[in-house]
């Protein structure tokens, strides 16, 4: 199971933790782990252990302290007090290789591998003695991890080439052969195509077959309850409670999450926050209640663009997009999501095509141009384009309006209102923070979303662009800004919501757009939608579109 040439680098040798895989000695142990940064208490006197060949889920709201405590088992922070033992051993670790090295393997959200190196080259960087290894040997046993796991990957392929699901399978791989019996999975599925988040339930089954055991992070309350063994509920970091899979259900789990936040009543029985929590098939859609024949928004014919490389990125992309509907677009990362957004946005120019808003041929429109035109633009990365941390919540609301004449004149700003305007934006949205001064970097994801949300959809709109509107946050934000812009929606709004989770789309989107490529396979209305279907679109796989209907 581990790679002999790394074995004489592990300080804890293979056999001494099989020594442990038959006996009632845990795997991992958390004893009043505490973690305090600068006014925040992130990790209270955490109390967590994990057994062999079991799959431990970990819920919590944003700011539950999740990340903080997978940080510190994966040795990226220290705890400010108490014990964690690995395999009945005290450890206190001070950098990751560390928590390596005791059989710890963290997969992150965002893949750390290098595109132009190959699997091989990626799994084995960083390692102990690298200058020393044999590749052909590190590729044969690469191969024998993945035959043993069903895990399939070519260690001689270059990491560009490979699809998101199997780049994540060689995160995978990377951690097993670098001897983890311990891994931590944050949010695997995120990224994946129904078909591909399939194939990893049963891969990690089979991990956990083999004694394995799994911290398994995620917001879909689906997966928790389809996949778990045992589930830890975290909430303002502190444990709320330890359930098996058979003692609980998602209601009671939601409740333990969100019981201790001002949550009304009303809200918890909102259709929105109901579908957060159960995302149940047989659920209603939340679609568009008015089905007359609306007023076209926007048309795209055979667009055609480039990434930042000068690549092709968008290869005749065409659709028609009305007001008062929702077009959902399905696709895996990295097929001309963005660059489809930077086009509609103004802040990328097409190499050819046809850019018609509400009637008219733009000719280059420029990003000022759109915001004039009413657009607004929810971008996939929030913290990177969507706010400016360094500057209050009240200015941020205005990015979009600084020529507003309620809030500057003759080039002075009029404080008195921007600040009256910035607290009744905060009330509507449900904008928690001290006051509208509050730095936005300092913000919660959830809330800094809804600054994003509350500036783009507070204007006079013709068409969002939302990207990944709810993509890492909480039940309770998921809830509100679906409920907002749906409600948006059906005052008028034409809404074209970019996601990589499918049932986000099957709940909100009147129809559902596949891109692959840079290229639209095929547009299903909500009545015909069939995930599997959908599914085997996002990887190229069919269409029901002529070949000049792009």
């Amino acid at each position: 199971m581990y790679p002999k040439i790394y074995q004489s680098e592990l300080k804890m040798k293979s056999t001494e933790i099989e020594k442990f895989k038959d006996s009632e000695i845990l795997p991992l142990e958390l004893k009043g782990i505490s973690k305090k940064f600068p006014g925040i208490v992130a990790n209270d006197s955490i109390d967590f252990n994990l057994q062999e060949g079991e799959i431990h889920s970990i819920l919590g709201e944003n700011g539950a302290g999740k990340s903080t405590l997978m940080n510190i088992i994966a040795g990226l922070y220290p705890q400010d007090s108490g014990e964690m033992l690995v395999f009945n051993k005290n450890v206190n670790f001070s950098n990751p290789r560390q928590a390596i090295e005791k059989g710890i393997g963290m997969v992150f959200q965002h893949f750390m591998l290098i595109k132009n190196h190959t699997v091989a080259e990626n799994i084995i960087l960083g390692m102990p003695g690298v200058l020393k290894l044999n590749l052909n040997e590190v590729q044969n046993e690469i191969r024998e991890i993945s035959e043993r796991y069903d895990l399939f990957v070519d260690p001689e392929k270059k990491i560009q080439e490979l699809s998101v699901g199997e780049q994540q399978r060689v995160e995978i791989v990377k951690v097993l052969y670098r001897g983890a019996r311990i891994l931590i999975l944050d949010e695997p599925t995120a990224v994946l195509t129904p078909q591909e988040s399939e194939a990893l339930y049963e891969i990690m089954q089979r991990m956990t077959n083999e004694k394995h055991s799994i911290i398994f992070i995620t917001h879909k309350m689906k997966e928790v309850m389809a996949l778990s063994h045992r589930i830890t509920v975290l909430s303002r970091g502190k444990v709320m409670d330890t359930l098996k899979k058979g003692e609980t259900n998602p209601g009671k789990l939601a409740e333990l999450m969100i019981g201790n936040l001002d949550i009304t009543d009303s809200e918890k029985d909102n259709e929105f926050f109901q579908r957060a929590i159960f995302e149940e098939k047989d659920k209603p859609k939340l679609v568009s209640k008015n089905k007359k024949n609306n007023k076209l928004t926007l048309s795209l014919k055979n667009i055609c663009a480039t990434n930042d490389l000068g690549n092709p990125a968008l290869n005749g992309i065409s659709f028609d997009l009305h007001e008062g509907e929702i077009l959902g677009m399905a696709g895996v990362s990295g097929n001309g999501q963005p660059e489809l957004t930077d086009v509609l946005s103004g802040l990328r120019p097409i190499t050819s095509g046809e850019y018609w808003f509400e009637g008219k041929l733009l000719e280059e429109p420029t990003v000022n141009e759109m915001i004039d035109r009413g657009v607004g633009y929810i971008p996939e990365d929030r913290k990177k384009f969507g706010v400016s941390s360094g500057m209050s919540i009240a200015y941020n609301f205005l990015l979009r309006d600084f020529n507003n004449s309620n809030f500057c004149k003759s080039q002075f700003l009029n404080n008195s209102n921007i600040l009256e305007y910035s607290q009744k934006k905060m009330d509507e949205f449900d904008i928690r923070a001290t006051s509208e001064k509050t730095l936005v970097g300092l913000l919660s994801g959830g809330n800094m979303q809804k600054v994003i949300l509350a500036r783009e959809i507070s204007r006079p709109l013709k068409l969002l662009l939302a990207s990944q509107p709810t993509r890492g946050l909480d039940i309770h934000a998921t809830g509100f800004i679906r409920e907002q812009i749906c409600n948006a929606r059906d005052k008028g709004l034409a809404v074209l919501w970019i996601s990589e989770d499918l049932d986000e789309l099957l709940a909100v989107a009147d129809k559902i757009a596949v891109i692959f490529e840079g290229r639209i396979i095929d547009i299903i209305s909500q009545e015909e939608v069939l995930v599997e279907e959908i599914g085997q679109l996002m990887t190229g796989m069919g269409s029901r579109m002529s070949e000049n209907s792009n």
